[in-house]
């Protein structure tokens, strides 16, 4: 029996509903795309696109992943302590694509 992975289009269950949350709240949404544009508008500078390490588009990609990320998991998430729900989480988060997350976000 084949099963597939996918949720919606998405990678999995934990992709999808991070950027459902994000997409269906105005306040999170309005954030994520004004930090995807600040980030797109500076990739053309980052050291590693000036070094030829990373086109523009990479860098973009990269550093809104890690943002969006961190941003999660700092401000978005809460500090469950250490617990079984806690636990659970992190590994939820864990599973999430950010990279998907961030692609999808500069293409709005």
């Amino acid at each position: 029996m084949t099963t597939s992975e996918t949720y919606n289009g998405w990678k999995n269950y934990p992709t999808w509903n991070v950027k459902l949350w994000i997409d269906n709240d105005e306040g999170l949404y309005n954030e994520a795309r004004r930090i995807a544009v600040i980030i797109r508008e500076q990739a053309p500078q980052d050291d590693n696109v000036l070094a030829g390490i990373w086109t523009a588009e990479e860098t973009a990609r990269f550093r809104l992943a890690d943002h969006v990320k961190q941003w999660v998991r700092d401000d978005l998430a809460p500090d469950l302590g250490a617990s079984f729900a806690a636990d659970l989480l992190g590994y939820a988060l864990d599973q999430v694509d950010w990279e998907e997350i961030a692609v999808a976000l500069l293409d709005d």
